[in-house]
């Protein structure tokens, strides 16, 4: 049986190693302090969303609806779709975690963000099953804490920020990064190229659509190439 007692070792290299991909969202996060600063709702409700969500993008929507006084059902329906794409990070991962214990398959999906995902998937088959486990909680560790502490400042601070500064430039930049590290191949190139350019169109949408649009555009445009390069195999497919 797997001794998966803490391994410290693996905790703070997964601290370690999410540092350089977790940097990218400090200013999604300010930005997303501003906003709670601004939209007129409780501040403190505000910054729990942060650790109650923990989902940027559902955050600013959810945030923006409220601001709206859009209904309930709306803002849970909208968060829904908008972290609809953790049901795939959970499928792509569900081989290399099923050997974990059932804590942590309860626990486990709390922390799991696009970075967390990047680098989870990105690890070798024959990776140490313990190693693995606490390689994913440290980086979940860093990614849980950054967040806090940045939308945080973001809302103590908001009020001296001038809105014509238009920080809302962090969010596609945050997504493209992001993306940066889904390209293997030229369909991820595609989605990447895509997407980024429709966040930064999108930016002055209402109830955080920019991205949604991004997104699914990204996709639809990643999908497509694939589908070309299905129906002509001489094409190559290294980027």
């Amino acid at each position: 049986m797997t001794d998966f007692s803490f391994d410290r070792r693996a905790f703070f290299d997964g601290f370690r190693a999410t540092i350089p991909i977790g940097l990218p969202g400090v200013p999604f996060g300010l930005v997303l302090g501003f906003l709670i600063s601004d939209a007129g709702i409780d501040r403190l409700a505000g910054w729990s969303s942060s650790w109650i969500i923990l989902a940027g993008a559902a955050q600013l929507a959810a945030i923006e609806l409220l601001a709206e006084q859009a209904s309930a059902a709306v803002v849970l329906v909208t968060i829904t779709f908008v972290n609809s794409r953790h049901l795939l990070y959970s499928a792509a991962l569900r081989q290399r975690f099923a050997p974990f214990p059932r804590w942590f398959r309860l626990v486990g999906p709390y922390v799991l963000l696009d970075q967390a995902f990047a680098l989870a998937n990105a690890q070798p088959d024959d990776l140490d099953d313990r190693y693995r486990m606490w390689h994913y909680f440290g980086s979940g560790a860093f990614l849980f804490g950054m967040w806090q502490i940045v939308v945080g400042v973001g809302v103590v601070v908001g009020d001296v920020i001038r809105p014509e500064w238009q920080l809302t430039f962090a969010v596609p930049i945050l997504f493209g990064s992001l993306m940066l590290l889904s390209i293997s191949n030229h369909a991820g190139v595609v989605a990447a190229v895509v997407g980024g350019v429709v966040a930064m169109l999108g930016t002055a949408l209402p109830q955080g659509s920019g991205i949604l649009l991004a997104i699914v555009l990204g996709v639809a445009a990643g999908a497509a190439w694939e589908g070309r390069l299905a129906e002509d195999p001489s094409a190559t497919e290294a980027p």
